[in-house]
């Protein structure tokens, strides 16, 4: 979404925050708190997927990768 707010391709943004030493990083979590953000999903929407509970998650300003 940057990119295209930006005006430039993804590849572009990318590229130049690499040659800015800008990265992107996930959370440091622990996995029992992983685990308690993913209890407390599942209690409220326990037939929801993976891409709802790392929306979840988004909303609780944890960013993890989905592997």
């Amino acid at each position: 979404e940057l990119a295209r707010i930006l005006g430039i391709s993804r590849h572009t943004l990318i590229a130049r925050m690499k040659e800015n030493n800008v990265f992107y990083k996930f959370s440091s979590l622990s996995r029992a708190s992983l685990d308690t953000f993913v209890k407390m999903f599942r209690a409220e929407k326990p037939d929801s997927g993976i891409r709802y509970l790392v929306g979840f998650l988004r909303t609780q300003g944890v960013r993890v990768q989905r592997r």
